[in-house]
């Protein structure tokens, strides 16, 4: 296997996604420990396993579209002919094998049944969103799939430190929420590709408020507003989480003034222009649920470090993102205009 296989394989794994949702367990990881050391040992082992599984879930999405993403993704390097179809199968399969041998050996190590549950539940739906025959990202199912896949990774970066307790239920049902609306997001940029491409044709008279969203089945209109109010609807928990003492109140008034107004914004200019306004919408959007696992990750991040330390150790995860992005697709993404 040559260097440009192996760069090619690199790419289809989706690397910056990986990284951007690292924050949402890393950050459990610490807050669970609560400044005391962990073991070493048996969190490398958990780390090496939520990462292939969250690999083989960007994978799988790479490799089951090869096809449809000579509009949608164009710079799958499935597309590109980087990477062959035979070379991805095997690989992906070893990938799945791997993700097995290390959920075993982190059964036997940890004996924590509830946290190889939950990780057997993610491996499952990074499949099950992609592959024959639930394919789940093409029924109205899609969203629920996408929110639940982020909301368990808080879930099993506690269980690996500590038994759950109601502080990382809570985050992890409003991490849920705001993941169901940037699924519908997701939903949404597909279909107007979609009917920029000509794939699909908006009949004579008809709104586009009528279409349906591709991968969603809802129409537009529905849809928007089943998107404002999930990724919204979590920010309403956050003063009763607080109220109640399940938050604390740093984390609670960091997720107000910052991922609050950005999706707020987002929904506004969404309701503005849900076409001319999609692209800024979906930037507005990602960097919404962006910003809600790094203030996660931050306020986790000070019982180690100085405040000023984690905020830089943010912003590193903030700017590494756009950097991965521009070297595994250095094409950009495809406009509705259909322009690179």
């Amino acid at each position: 296997m040559n260097l440009r296989t192996l760069v090619a394989l690199w790419k289809a794994n989706v690397p910056h996604w990986v990284w951007i949702i690292s924050p949402a367990w890393v950050g459990a990881v610490l807050l669970a420990l609560d400044g005391a050391s962990p073991n070493w040992g048996t969190l490398l082992l958990f780390a090496s396993t939520i990462l292939t599984i969250q690999f083989i879930a960007e994978f799988a999405n790479s490799y089951t579209d090869r096809e449809e993403d000579a509009i949608y993704g164009p710079t799958n390097t499935l597309v590109t002919g980087e990477l062959s179809p035979d070379t991805a199968r095997k690989v992906f399969l070893a990938q799945n094998m791997l993700a097995g041998i290390l959920l075993i050996a982190l059964l036997v190590v940890t004996l924590n049944y509830l946290l190889i549950a939950i990780m057997l539940a993610g491996w499952f739906f990074g499949l099950a969103y992609s592959l024959q025959p639930f394919r789940l990202k093409e029924t109205i199912h899609s969203p629920f799939s996408h929110g639940i896949a982020l909301a368990l990774l808080p879930l099993a970066g506690w269980l690996i430190i500590a038994p759950l307790n109601d502080f990382i239920i809570a985050f992890s049902a409003f991490l849920f929420l705001h993941s169901y609306g940037l699924g519908i997001t997701l939903k949404f940029r597909k279909t107007l590709l979609a009917l920029d491409s000509g794939l699909v044709k908006l009949e004579e008279g008809r709104s586009l408020y009528e279409i349906r969203t591709i991968g969603f089945g809802m129409k537009f209109r529905n849809a928007m507003h089943i998107e404002a109010m999930t990724s919204l609807g979590g920010f309403v928990l956050v003063p009763i989480f607080w109220h109640l003492g399940v938050f604390a109140a740093p984390l609670s008034i960091a997720l107000l003034a910052v991922p609050l107004p950005l999706t707020a914004l987002a929904v506004l200019v969404r309701y503005q222009h849900p076409v001319k306004n999609s692209s800024v919408y979906k930037i507005l959007m990602t960097v919404a649920w962006i910003s809600i696992v790094l203030v996660f990750l931050g306020s986790a991040l000070t019982s180690f470090v100085y405040y000023s330390v984690a905020v830089l150790i943010c912003l590193l995860f903030l700017f590494g993102f756009p950097l991965m992005v521009k070297l595994v697709h250095p094409w950009g993404s495809k406009s509705l205009g259909g322009r690179y």
